[in-house]
């Protein structure tokens, strides 16, 4: 039930927080000095989103990132609304309280948006965020493959029978292969199955991804990066986003998680392991563009082995792979291509 719903009515709200949930959100309205005025429990759905927000004027709302909510944000701009997404994990650092619930959490991002206190990220086109899911989707039919192709081994394995399945000509030979336990043979067959079914959606991922790439001009340039190809370059374009918004290249490492965490106390500073922060599927794919780019430009291997000598392969290759990052960005803000000088630029 409402709260406060008389001042509700002769205040006209301006600010509202919402805890949003899959199957319900708490909204808190609040005036201009960031008053509560009113709170309720509404259905996560269309009509609700519709009833309360229609006539709402231009209402300023403050709800968190979380997985899921597009269409609820869809819903408020419908409505009039101006929609700010909070970075939740900021939000905790700022108004952290032992007492939590829905309400309260409500209430708090109200608040905070009205003191212009709300910590906001960035919230991709949807041309980025169709981009983004691709080629996680892409990436998770690569997992699935990966896990049959084991199970397969597996099965051949266990009767000292294995062979490699990797490619087509192997997995023919594999199918005609018989002196399997009937059991395992019927899992085995199964398993090869699967494994072609989801090769062809791969590639059918691939050929669409390459048709992207080839009309995006920052694709191409990204691709011009020693080590980056056509899936890592749009990838970094889909994840970056719109590029002013990072001051520095050295933003675009930290949003990335590929910096490593610090911890000072006194006159005492150390410096720990990486923070990873973002994306992890970024972070990988820019870890095995870094070993390519070493094998491929005397630049990244110099300074690759001069990291190597210090702090020893691993923190090495991250470096590199941080480097990766920070020159795409130059590449993208500049609208060029690559060059080594590009490594020393601000």
């Amino acid at each position: 039930m409402p709260r406060n719903t008389t001042k509700a009515q002769e205040v006209a709200p301006k600010y509202a927080g919402i805890d949003y949930h899959k199957k319900f959100f708490v909204v808190t309205l609040g005036d201009a000095a960031g008053n509560m005025l009113c709170q309720e429990k509404l259905s996560s759905d269309q009509e609700s989103v519709q009833r309360f927000f229609r006539n709402r004027g231009k209402l300023v709302c403050a709800i968190e990132n979380c997985r899921g909510n597009e269409w609820f944000i869809e819903s408020l701009k419908a409505c009039g609304c101006e929609v700010r997404v909070a970075n939740t994990y900021a939000v905790r650092l700022i108004a952290e309280s032992r007492c939590k619930n829905d309400k309260i959490d409500s209430r708090i991002l109200m608040e905070l948006v009205s003191r212009n206190y709300l910590p906001v990220c960035y919230q991709p086109t949807e041309e980025e965020r169709l981009l983004r899911e691709r080629l996680r989707f892409r990436t998770k039919l690569m997992r699935s493959r990966t896990q049959y192709k084991n199970v397969a081994h597996a099965l051949m394995d266990k009767e000292n029978k294995g062979r490699a399945i990797s490619t087509k000509k192997g997995r023919k030979v594999a199918y005609k292969q018989g002196g399997l336990h009937p059991e395992r043979q019927e899992r085995l067959q199964e398993s090869l199955e699967i494994i072609d079914y989801l090769d062809r959606l791969v590639d059918d991922q691939d050929k669409d991804l390459i048709a992207i790439a080839e009309h995006s001009e920052a694709a191409q340039r990204l691709k011009t990066i020693p080590g980056v190809g056509t899936l890592s370059a749009l990838l970094l374009v889909a994840e970056l986003g719109d590029i002013s918004r990072f001051r520095r290249a050295k933003n675009v490492g930290s949003y990335l998680g590929l910096v490593p965490r610090l911890y000072a106390s006194s006159d005492v500073s150390r410096m720990g392991r990486i923070t990873k922060q973002g994306s992890g599927l970024v972070r990988r794919i820019l870890v095995q563009d870094a070993w390519m780019a070493i094998s491929r430009s005397s630049a990244f291997r110099n300074r690759y082995n001069n990291i190597l000598k210090r702090r020893g392969k691993r923190v090495a290759i991250v470096a590199i792979a941080r480097m990766i990052a920070e020159v795409a960005y130059r590449i993208l803000r500049d609208q060029t291509e690559f060059r080594e000088e590009l490594l020393t630029l601000g």
